[in-house]
């Protein structure tokens, strides 16, 4: 199925995931993207492959649209909001990154119920187990860079003990807005 996870850190938040993409105990390929960078947002999702593809389309149009009509990015709020929606139309299970109100990036965790969690750790997919257990041990008191480091261990951890995580992972980044806060 592939691993997601999310992690708040000092400065910022990061999302990432694994390529493998396995059905019925196949691999079919190791280059699918589950890792989409919005801009100012950013999304990960888990799931049939299909929907996830899909799930990436419709979200990634609503933001364009958001942009296009107010002219600046959509909040967090709103981009859980969509994200969950659509997720639970189509059965995946999302991480979301983007700024609340103070400008602090956050990353939500969306079930494939379209419930949403706001815990600054978050893992998703078939190695969720273990990816939980090794982000909740985690230093998140560490830069940006770090947590984005951290990311890309621990799905290479969790690919040495679940068959459906693989070892080639994208990683998305986002820092506070820094020039905006007080």
């Amino acid at each position: 199925m592939a691993t997601i996870l999310g992690i708040e850190v000092d400065g910022g938040a990061v999302i990432a995931g694994d390529r493998l993409l396995a059905e019925g105990g196949t691999v079919r390929s190791e280059n699918e993207r589950r890792v989409f960078d919005f801009g100012d947002l950013g999304a990960a999702a888990v799931g049939d492959s299909g929907d996830v593809d899909e799930f990436e389309r419709r979200l990634e149009s609503e933001v364009r649209d958001h942009e296009t009509q107010h002219g600046d990015p959509m909040t967090l709020t709103r981009f859980a909001s969509l994200a969950s929606d659509i997720a639970g139309e189509l059965g995946v299970e999302a991480v979301v990154v983007g700024r609340d109100d103070r400008e602090v990036a956050r990353v939500r965790a969306i079930g494939a119920d379209g419930g949403v969690l706001t815990d600054p750790t978050v893992a998703l997919g078939s190695g969720a187990q273990v990816a939980a257990g090794i982000l909740d041990g985690a230093d998140r008191a560490v830069s940006l860079d770090a947590g984005e480091r951290l990311a890309r261990e621990v799905l290479d951890t969790v690919a040495e003990r679940d068959t459906g995580t693989g070892g080639e992972v994208d990683a998305f980044a986002l820092g506070d807005d820094a020039d905006r806060l007080g």
